[in-house]
């Protein structure tokens, strides 16, 4: 009645977040995994991203022009039928966070990216979610 059951039972289930891209040339989409708990606080970050000026593959590769499909929240456990598929596998958030940072980096340390608190921002975000301080390990 107070939803104190389904807090309890976030702290122990998976989101699963789908990821259509605009450029993909080995992937249409991504399957992101992460821990429910702060599915809530990732679903923003992301959306602040694919918002964001900088969500074009001249920026992002082929995850620009990235828009999110599905968020599936609160399952236990899956299974990957197609061990070959690339995109059956899904990436953890720190995976995914890594591949989005790095491209970022890159284009900021050769000038092609003007600063700005957005970006400042963003780039906070996916540094945590890369290093795992933003979803603690277990």
């Amino acid at each position: 009645m107070f939803g104190i059951g389904k807090k309890a039972k976030k702290l122990d289930t998976q989101d699963l977040l789908i990821i259509k891209t605009a450029e993909g040339r080995n992937r249409s989409f991504y399957q992101v995994v992460f821990p429910s708990f702060v599915g809530g606080d990732i679903l923003s970050m992301l959306q602040k991203l694919q918002k964001s000026p900088i969500n074009k593959p001249e920026y992002l590769g082929e995850i620009g022009g990235f828009h999110m499909i599905s968020h599936i929240e609160g399952f236990m456990e899956f299974e990957v039928l197609d061990e070959v598929d690339l995109e059956a596998q899904p990436l953890p958030i720190q995976d995914f966070a890594n591949i989005l940072l790095r491209r970022l980096e890159t284009l900021e340390d050769s000038g092609q990216l003007e600063e700005s608190e957005e970006l400042a921002f963003i780039m906070g975000e996916l540094t945590m979610l890369r290093d795992g301080s933003f979803v603690p390990q277990q």
